[in-house]
């Protein structure tokens, strides 16, 4: 299969990113009208330890795999290409297995400590889904190492729509059973979607298999044979001979076999950072859960108004600002195996053009995302939440909306964050973003406990240490890419541009929004003003030069021309 390009790769993932986080929201909206509430709190109590699980199990192989495969997939070494995927499979398959039977055995305590023993039934029921899940991240990560991301996109999808067609199914016929039979539907419902995720995805694998076995046999067993015939390279033949090189790999530099023990060196060496850099997020959400509600408390707030702000910065602030990170992540997740072939062929001046290309795709994308839900921040939280936000405790509404205008800067950090991470996986440097967030962590707890205590502050201090962590963090990032990758960008065109063009283009939807307000209601005027400042946005960006003349040539026009070859490509 010829390499998909950069840009077809990151746009088959964030649009496959964003219909699966769709599919999602929709499935909450009749889920919550079947379990009501209670139901609700008790579907979620599972979730919690469960993606936490899923994290350490399925995150850290998929980078390893996408990694190494690209490298491999760079020098046509397929034996090693299968060799890393059946150790990545062994590895996945032997950790998913502990932690489902740690599932098992911590499911009553852990219900009792949660104060509903009733979930210990969604905990036995979830637990297979940790093997499963692995299993597919390990498949997604050979796909994507091999530049493929038409599998990982339609297993994706496929996944969220069988979770809300069995769950919504099951939850409703046992729910004349009992809620927590009811919540336990829904559960095996997501068990369910897994195992059909797996045979997806194990289909195309399968497929794409046959096809690379035949075109590896056919095109350049035949072009070597005939090398080999013509020339008569003794030479060449004995080295092929001697590193035991059957007529299914490609002969061309050849390297040696990669042992059961060196693969798993290679696994572990990305698999381990790229795991424990995965879950500091989650840690610092769960540390929230912890810390929040007692500092507000202790700053003079009630208790249910301290509930009610908690609620407002986790549930509604936090899941707006995921919606366009899913998107991004498409562009983070497409870097990976597109540098990390390139760090394998030793290119030193092509892994420099691309670092700096990805550095501007994702600040062009972020950007002008920041601007939207800036401009548009309250209009985002009526049209999804509608009179689900009440000021009964507190102004529901006028505080979402100054959180998620406060916390639209971290759009940019987020994107930043995860394209830093993905560039310093592929050269080989995982250990470094864990080492920032940890320390960043650090701090971010200390100015969350001295901010919310301040009365005037209260709940608008995690936003502000959560920004100032995200900050450091990338700070951090950037200042050692620009040490170890030699960056040659002019700071004000390539850099600064996206930010003043994405603030003239927030001041201009924010005066068009006003202005069509008063013709037209809240919601046509948004979709209007942001369609327009989108178009405006990216002819602006295309003509200012952000992206040099070759950039533009190498990695957009000549690619955009092989998307058909590409497709019809093994």
């Amino acid at each position: 299969m010829k390499g998909r390009s950069f840009v077809l790769s990151a746009i088959i993932l964030a649009l496959g990113g964003f219909f699966a986080k769709a599919i999602g929201a929709l499935y909450k909206i009749p889920l919550t009208n079947i379990l009501g509430s209670s139901g609700m709190g008790l579907y979620y109590l599972v979730f919690p330890i469960y993606s936490l699980f899923i994290t350490i199990c399925s995150s850290g192989i998929n980078v390893a795999l996408a990694t190494e495969v690209a490298k491999c997939r760079k020098v046509r070494h397929r034996y090693n290409e299968q060799k890393l995927l059946r150790v990545g499979l062994y590895i996945s398959f032997l950790l998913s297995l502990i932690f489902t039977i740690i599932t098992l055995l911590i499911s009553f305590p852990v219900a009792e400590l949660q104060g509903n023993i009733n979930a210990r039934f969604g905990y036995v029921a979830i637990a297979p889904a940790i093997i499963i899940s692995s299993i597919i991240a390990t498949l997604r990560g050979y796909f994507q190492g091999v530049e493929n991301m038409v599998p990982t996109t339609v297993s994706l999808i496929v996944e969220q729509i069988v979770k809300l067609s069995f769950g919504l199914i099951l939850a409703h016929k046992l729910c004349n059973f009992g809620i927590q039979y009811a919540v336990l539907g829904a559960i095996i419902g997501v068990t369910i979607s897994e195992v059909v995720a797996l045979v997806i995805i194990s289909i195309n694998f399968l497929t794409f298999r046959g096809q690379l076995y035949y075109n590896y046999r056919n095109k350049y067993y035949r072009a070597k044979k005939h090398i080999l015939i013509k020339n008569n390279n003794v030479k060449l033949i004995k080295k092929c001979k001697q590193h035991k090189l059957s007529h299914r790999y490609v002969c061309n530099k050849p390297s040696a076999r990669l042992t059961t023990k060196d693969a798993i060196k290679r696994i572990i060496k990305v698999f381990a950072p790229a795991t424990f850099s995965s879950i500091v997020l989650p840690i610092a959400t769960m540390l929230d859960s912890f810390l929040l509600i007692n500092l507000l408390v202790s700053s003079g707030l009630s208790s249910t108004v301290s509930t009610s702000l908690y609620g407002l910065w986790s549930g509604v602030v936090q899941t707006i600002i995921s919606l366009p990170i899913i998107v991004i992540a498409g562009v983070s997740t497409a870097i990976v195996p597109s540098l990390s072939g390139v760090v394998a062929g030793q290119n030193v001046a092509q892994v420099n053009k691309r670092v700096m290309f990805f550095i501007k795709v994702t600040l062009v994308l972020a950007v002008f995302m920041f601007a939207v839900v800036f401009v548009f921040a309250e209009d985002i939280l009526y049209f999804l939440y509608g009179n689900g936000l009440g000021n009964s405790v507190v102004n529901e509404l006028e505080y979402a909306t100054k959180m998620l205008q406060m916390s639209s800067v971290s759009i940019i950090y987020y994107a930043l964050l995860q394209t830093f991470t993905a560039i310093l996986q592929s050269i080989g440097k995982s250990c470094i973003p864990l080492i920032s967030m940890a320390v960043g962590l650090v701090i971010r707890i200390a100015l969350t406990i001295v901010l919310v205590r301040v009365d005037s502050i209260n709940i608008f201090g995690v936003v502000v240490s959560n920004t100032v962590f995200l900050g450091i963090v990338i700070i951090a990032l950037s200042f050692y890419i620009r040490s170890k990758v030699e960056l040659d960008y002019k700071l004000m065109k390539e850099l600064l541009y996206p930010i003043l063009i994405g603030g003239m283009v927030l001041v201009g939807m924010r005066l068009m929004h006003s202005g069509l307000s008063l013709v037209v209601n809240y919601f046509v005027s948004m979709v209007i003003s942001v369609v327009l400042g989108l178009v405006v946005y990216l002819i602006w960006v295309l003509f200012s030069k952000i992206f040099t003349r070759k950039e533009k040539n190498d990695f957009l026009i000549k690619r955009a021309k092989k998307i058909k070859s590409n497709t019809k490509s093994c």
